[in-house]
């Protein structure tokens, strides 16, 4: 039983579907907020590969106030973006982020998605600490949600009744089509390859130092320079207390080989990488990428924003709900937000746990703007690196010009407040037109 002061507050089922980092995120969030949460995963946990993610201060803040073990997580936290010569490697453009915890309470985390992943799935289901363990439950792929009923069936026939039934399950979402939205969605005109090099090996063969201190790198300064397509690219940033160095490489789409997606397929040459243009590269990166593993496609597509992201007592998030380009760095944050979202709507603060599609509704409300937002800059950045949260903030001149011309900037991403945000909202109900705030 569910210990509380709202005298409406009522313990949910809540069903979980895809537990990658949103739908762990989620449940880490609604277990905090005294639920029971099943968690249901197509296939096992330990083929999760990836590189880094990016967790900003808006997304640091809520796994504080989850209580996850931050340092478990193995974070590098993010000093500098720094902006590279396509050829030379000269240093372009800097921004600093020395000052960053202290203006925005949080630090820049950078994490690997294997850690990352492994941190979220201990805390949602350890004995230790609040709310009742979450219970995962693995090689269930969902077939069909009735979100009127509550019900979600699986592959293997198994159906189970929730509260709530959350769609976390990526960008080929089965929920999101399941309760009637259909994507408009184009494959974007570049393609990424994910590859890691070990610190190890840097120090072995005595590669360029610069590849682990605490910043992200970017080549692609000068871009069009020579005849070459704005979409090459590459992101550079350690992570996993600095043993590793990640890499995201870009090219124009129709130079790759591969079109996959996904986190499971074999690695790739890496002839394959440097394929195209990548010979006229910075030759201390090039040598990174030759000493790379892990190297796997990642084929991208760009969205238009769903006109709703729920029906019933069914809503979805993180990728399923406004998947995005990842030039802006936000997309692991953005799940957060919406899991936190929902762990402050159905907490005991409300009565929304009386109501499951009112919350939902409420959570739509929150977070379709601000999401749909970043997922528009996302794009943006795409086609020009300079629209990139960070580069539109080099100086308070350059952040209110990016303001008034609609770009995001660091002071829009970190200063929201989602809990008075929340409550502003909730108060435009009235007395009566809905679920209202508890009194405490």
């Amino acid at each position: 039983m569910v210990s509380s002061t709202n005298p409406n507050f009522k313990q949910l089922r809540v069903a979980v579907i895809g537990g990658g980092l949103g739908g762990l995120s989620a449940a880490v969030a609604l277990r905090r907020a005294g639920h029971l949460v099943e968690i249901y995963e197509r296939r096992d946990f330990n083929v999760e590969v990836g590189a880094s993610i990016s967790c900003a201060a808006n997304g640091t803040q809520w796994l504080r106030e989850w209580e996850v073990d931050i340092p478990d997580m193995k974070p590098v936290i993010l000093m500098k973006l720094v902006m590279r010569d396509w050829e030379t490697g000269r240093i372009l453009n800097q921004y600093n982020l020395d000052k960053y915890e202290e203006e925005w309470g949080n630090v820049y985390n950078m994490l690997h998605r294997q850690d990352m992943h492994a941190t979220l799935l201990k805390t949602a289901t350890s004995p230790e600490g609040k709310g009742t363990p979450c219970i995962v439950k693995i090689d269930h792929i969902c077939e069909t949600v009735d979100s009127e009923a509550g019900t979600v069936t699986f592959k293997n026939g198994v159906t189970v009744k929730a509260d709530i039934i959350i769609g976390a399950d990526g960008i080929r979402s089965v929920v999101r089509g399941q309760i009637g939205v259909v994507p408009d969605m184009k494959s974007a005109p570049q393609t990424c390859y994910r590859l890691n090099v070990k610190k190890s090996v840097v120090d072995e063969l005595g590669l360029v130092k610069y590849s682990y201190e605490p910043a992200i790198q970017f080549w692609g300064g000068l871009q069009g320079k020579n005849g070459r397509s704005k979409y090459y690219k590459i992101v550079m940033s350690p992570c996993s207390d600095g043993e590793i160095v990640s890499f995201y490489c870009f090219m124009p789409t129709e130079l790759t080989k591969h079109h996959e997606e996904g986190f499971t397929f074999a690695e790739v040459p890496v002839s394959d990488v440097i394929a195209g243009r990548y010979d006229e590269l910075d030759p201390d990166c090039v040598n990174l990428l030759k000493n790379s593993v892990d190297r796997m496609p990642w084929r991208l597509y760009v969205h238009q924003p769903y006109d709703r992201w729920f029906a019933g007592n069914t809503c979805i998030l993180g990728d399923a709900a406004h998947p995005m380009m990842p030039h802006q760095s936000q997309g692991a944050c953005q799940a957060i937000e919406d899991a936190a979202a929902l762990g402050i709507i159905f907490s005991d603060k409300y009565n929304f746990t009386t109501d499951v599609t009112a919350g939902l509704a409420m959570y739509q409300t929150i977070r379709k703007p601000r999401a749909t937002r970043v997922q528009s800059a996302s794009a943006r950045a795409t086609e020009n690196l300079n629209e990139r949260i960070g580069f539109t903030s080099l100086t308070p001149h350059d952040a209110s010009l990016a303001a008034a011309e609609g770009k995001l900037t660091i002071n829009e991403m970190n200063s929201y407040k989602m809990h008075n945000h929340i409550a502003t909202e909730v108060d435009k109900l009235g007395g009566g037109m809905g679920p209202t705030i508890a009194v405490m």
